[in-house]
């Protein structure tokens, strides 16, 4: 049994590979079992993903101008549906792909910030930012010359101790939210855009995690949330993911992550399974596509992501 394993309680592996959840089971055959893309049993499982009954539902909502629901503005009536998408393991179509070019061009200023007018007053998001470079990584929007630029913007706005602010407030703030969706957006990005400006940020952001408890910068009681676990996260995050985004960086050994790694640890079942507390911040209109798992049992995507931690720890 690999090191990582020795960690469960069991090994719920076969669970996650249960052909009726095809999303599950193809980032269980990509993550942990480290099957290429073009391996027969990821391509099923992809083309699964693409007939399923969420995507389907997804896609026939969708309205031919390219949005969702009653408001064109893409920020609105893009964004979410797109990460959801995403989050499901959909590849994209023709019309996901006219959606994030609407997306681009209505969010995207020309020096490659997020903008969005609210109630009259532009706003600058970099969580969303974030969001939407992971996106353009995974709908195959990489060449977009305004990816590298929305990546600058973000870079240029990172505080001098790694923290990403919340710009878009009256009074901004230094956020660790918006600080772990850049690290995510970060780990996905082509080896081509990971310079030594991207590299030294993301090292500057995992130093202010590790300095920090990794939840309580500047906060002696840090949100509930930090330590309930369940995905999608959208702006959001928790310590299972933030273990997850610096794990391949750090030693498992590293005397910072101790305490929540053991929190992370005693959340598993007997059956090596991570149940699911909480639901997408903001994101109960997925309900009308997805079934969210039940609070409190166990959950195949928290599951997946606390065995992809351990592994990316470990290994």
């Amino acid at each position: 049994m690999s090191e990582w394993k020795s960690l469960l309680n069991d090994d719920p592996t076969g669970w996650l590979l249960e052909e009726s959840d095809p999303s599950v089971r193809y980032f269980t055959l990509r993550w942990l079992m480290d099957k290429p893309e073009e391996d027969s049993q990821v391509l099923a499982a992809s083309r699964s993903i693409a007939g399923c009954a969420p995507v389907k539902k997804i896609l026939k909502k969708q309205r031919p101008a390219g949005y969702w629901g009653s408001d064109p503005n893409p920020h609105a009536g893009s964004r979410g549906h797109l990460l959801l998408l995403a989050w499901l393991g959909f590849k994209g179509n023709v019309a996901s792909s006219r959606s994030m070019q609407a997306y681009l061009d209505n969010c995207i200023t020309e020096n490659g910030s997020y903008a969005v007018t609210l109630k009259g007053r532009t706003i600058y998001i970099p969580c969303h930012a974030a969001g939407l470079l992971r996106m353009m990584v995974w709908f195959g929007f990489a060449g977009d010359p305004r990816g590298p630029k929305i990546l600058d913007w973000l870079l240029g706005i990172q505080q001098a101790d790694g923290v990403w602010p919340c710009i878009s407030k009256l009074r901004p703030f230094p956020c660790l939210w918006a600080t772990a969706c850049v690290l995510r957006a970060i780990q996905d990005l082509p080896g081509d855009w990971v310079t030594p400006a991207v590299e030294a940020a993301r090292w500057q952001a995992i130093e202010l995690f590790l300095n920090s408890g990794l939840s309580q910068y500047g906060k002696e009681k840090p949100s509930p949330l930090w330590y309930q676990f369940g995905f999608p996260l959208q702006w959001d995050t928790d310590i299972l993911e933030v273990l997850e985004l610096i794990a391949p960086f750090i030693s498992p050994n590293e005397p910072r992550i101790q305490k929540d790694l053991g929190v992370v640890l005693e959340k598993q079942d007997p059956a090596g399974r991570w149940p699911r507390e909480k639901y997408p911040k903001g994101g109960t209109w997925m309900q009308q596509y997805v079934d969210f798992e039940e609070i409190g049992q166990p959950s195949k995507w928290v599951t997946l992501h606390a065995m992809k931690m351990l592994k990316l720890l470990y290994n």
